[in-house]
């Protein structure tokens, strides 16, 4: 307790000191001077430093001065000793540097929160990219995540509304997040599958793991020449599509998807390629989310606003008892998408119907809150490759070819009767044997008469329903 105060009243401090609390308070967050923001986020740690990322490539948001600022603490942080690098890696191999490398560049090339990057060349000839974690990394993120936790649980014991926004699961999420982002052993599997799913996809490349050069605090990647897309100061419409369709790929075809894709993150090779770097932090949701999100812009694309209330009270996401969430929709959809197209934004959208939501007594979805997250970078980042971009109808197009007949598919086979009724055989079995719990407890048999007790009415019932089920399929 006293040193989480004392944190918290250290983050206080700094953030008086760098005079940013004041225009917080005043919600003119513009008018900070960015080298103060950089500044303070960086006297605060990699936590805060992971925030000013997160924002860096919302210029449609921020002044210039903030999101250049914030550019610099993507990927050009102060670095750690490279003797501590080598050290580093010589005890998680066990060996000497000189029998994995021919040559080791003791400059690093890139260094960020929690880890810096240096190049190297293997035994075998090959140039690669060897990201080593910061020292004591992990003492530092279990400090902030601490203070986080105690912060999230006074906000949900005396603020009644912050209940709806689940705090505590939303620092639990972000734990679990940053625990897997410090074992680079998961980035290296994350890299992996991605580049697999990836591999056939127009103008997006992951680069591929040298796995017998990594472990926890060490990973090896093949090494890629390209600049980071925050310098990539032409115009270029065809990388902002790639970059969009990209996205909708991963989202939405593989329920896998970067997390992570803020500036530093992402890089142009000499071929237009985007490379994608840094896949500590993923995002996974289930096929039947996945299926929600698609149908939910689809309704919104199409101002189909019945539908998108159809689909929210589907999912569970808002009660059915709430008819007038159409108008709702209506209301935050019709200003957004009637604009013109540089002001059209899923950033806006998604904002709007937060906050509409909350009226009707939507909870949080945290599994989608990485995924609202991405969202938002990916548009701030085409935006600045190509400001006339219109995000909607890259989305709109990308959803009328192949990838969608998958979800209309689905739609069909949840909705033919065999599949319901199967749903429904489910359910009552489900019933059926708490039923049989209750009663078989009551009647205090041993415990090899109630299971074949309970085996056998669940055995009934299977046959009973099937037999309905080829019955009425043959009406």
């Amino acid at each position: 307790m006293i040193r989480n105060i004392t944190r918290l009243l250290y983050i206080v401090i700094v953030l008086l000191r760098y005079k940013i609390l004041f225009y917080l308070s005043k919600k003119s967050i513009n008018q900070i001077q960015g080298k103060k923001l950089r500044r303070a986020l960086e006297k605060l740690g990699p936590v805060f430093i992971k925030f000013g990322q997160s924002i860096s490539s919302r210029g449609d948001i921020l002044n210039k001065d903030i999101t250049d600022n914030l550019l610099l603490i993507c990927d050009r942080l102060p670095s750690f000793s490279h003797k501590i690098a080598i050290k580093t890696v010589e005890n998680e191999f066990n060996c000497k540097l000189s029998k994995m490398f021919s040559s080791f560049n003791n400059v690093p090339i890139a260094a960020a929160s929690i880890s810096q990057v240096h190049q190297a060349i293997t035994l075998e000839g090959k140039k690669v990219a060897v990201k080593i974690l910061r020292p004591d990394i992990e003492k530092i993120f279990s400090r902030d995540i601490n203070v986080l936790f105690w912060i999230a649980e006074i906000l949900e014991k005396f603020i009644k509304r912050s209940k709806r926004l689940k705090p505590i699961e939303l620092v639990k999420t972000f734990s679990e997040i940053c625990q897997l982002e410090l074992d680079l052993r998961f980035e290296a599997a994350h890299s992996s599958e991605l580049r697999e799913n990836t591999i056939s996809d127009r103008g997006f490349y992951v680069p591929e793991v040298d796995w017998s050069r990594t472990s926890k605090k060490v990973l090896t990647l093949e090494w890629i020449e390209a600049k980071p897309i925050y310098e990539f100061n032409e115009p270029n419409k065809q990388i902002a599509i790639n970059l969009i369709e990209s996205f909708c790929n991963q989202a939405y075809r593989d329920c896998f998807f970067h997390a992570d894709m803020h500036p530093g993150n992402l890089m142009i090779d000499n071929n237009g390629n985007i490379i994608a770097l840094d896949c500590g932090i993923m995002g996974r949701i289930d096929r039947k989310t996945c299926y929600y999100v698609v149908e939910i812009l689809k309704g919104f694309l199409n101002r189909d606003y019945n539908y998108v209330a159809k689909i929210h009270f589907k999912a569970g996401y808002v009660s059915p008892q709430y008819k007038d969430f159409v108008t709702a929709c209506r209301a935050i959809g019709e200003p957004i998408i009637g604009q013109t197209i540089q002001k059209i934004s899923f950033a806006n959208l998604l904002s709007q119907l937060l906050k509409i939501t909350r009226d009707f007594n939507m909870k949080v979805q945290t599994q989608l809150l990485l995924l609202q997250k991405t969202m938002i970078h990916v548009e701030g980042i085409c935006r600045k490759i190509y400001p006339e971009i219109n995000m909607w109808k890259v989305v709109e197009k990308w959803m009328k070819n192949k990838h969608t007949n998958k979800f209309k598919y689905r739609e069909k086979i949840e909705n033919s009767y065999p599949i319901k009724t199967f749903h429904e055989l489910s359910s009552l079995i489900e019933k059926l044997n708490l039923i049989a719990d209750y009663k078989l407890e009551n009647i205090q048999k041993n415990s090899k008469q109630n299971n074949i007790l309970r085996w056998k009415i669940t055995t009934y019932f299977i046959v009973i329903m099937f037999i309905v089920v080829f019955m009425r399929s043959l009406i």
